[in-house]
């Protein structure tokens, strides 16, 4: 019997990417300079010079291998793996320039088999909406909304951070470690559907 397919994203679901980004901005702010959260400004160009400044920080490797684990991502892992899900990567790399593609590509392949093991399937795609599972994990609306739009039936379940804390849909758990009898059902759901 083939197994039901569960899509886990990486950066800010299995992967602490936003604090970490934070975290080295911070480490980039000159004295007495205003702190500015590029996440929440993402679309006003005044700020661009702050996504400049992340895309420097992301043209390492070393960076995206050594992503810290995001504990919400991995309580879900174990959830879809307790109940016999096939888990799998799908994950999103960088449009912008090729030194910062390739850190990337190589660094969540590094991350990957650190954490996750050699022998876990994965995907690295430009549009998320295209691959097939029952279930997809992400905290990203953006990439949420295409993959629902294919899949009448699917579920998403959100890691809960500050920046999708407005998102709501019916077919969308968002959790936040209180909730895990809720995802579980969930996850339980979905095998049935």
């Amino acid at each position: 019997m083939t197994k039901s397919v569960a899509l886990f994203d990486m950066d800010g679901t299995l992967c602490d990417y936003v604090n970490a980004m934070l975290r080295d901005l911070e480490k980039l702010r000159a004295p007495g300079e205003e702190f500015v959260d590029p996440f929440i400004f993402r679309e006003d160009p005044t700020y661009q010079y702050l996504w400049n400044i992340m895309d420097l920080i992301n043209s390492s490797v070393e960076w995206w291998a050594n992503l810290p684990r995001f504990e919400l991502g991995f309580d879900i892992l174990n959830m879809a793996q307790d109940l016999d899900y096939e888990c799998e990567i799908l994950t999103q790399i960088p449009k912008v320039n090729s030194t910062v593609r390739g850190a990337a590509l190589d660094g969540k392949q590094r991350w990957i088999a650190q954490h996750l093991g050699e022998n876990i399937d994965y995907t690295m795609t430009r549009d998320k909406s295209k691959h097939y599972g029952r279930v997809l994990v992400d905290d990203f609306p953006g990439y949420i909304i295409p993959w629902l739009k294919h899949r009448k039936h699917g579920l998403v379940i959100m890691p809960a951070n500050d920046y999708n804390s407005s998102y709501s849909d019916s077919r969308v758990i968002r959790y936040d470690g209180s909730n895990k009898e809720e995802v579980y059902s969930g996850f339980v759901r979905s095998l049935k559907a």
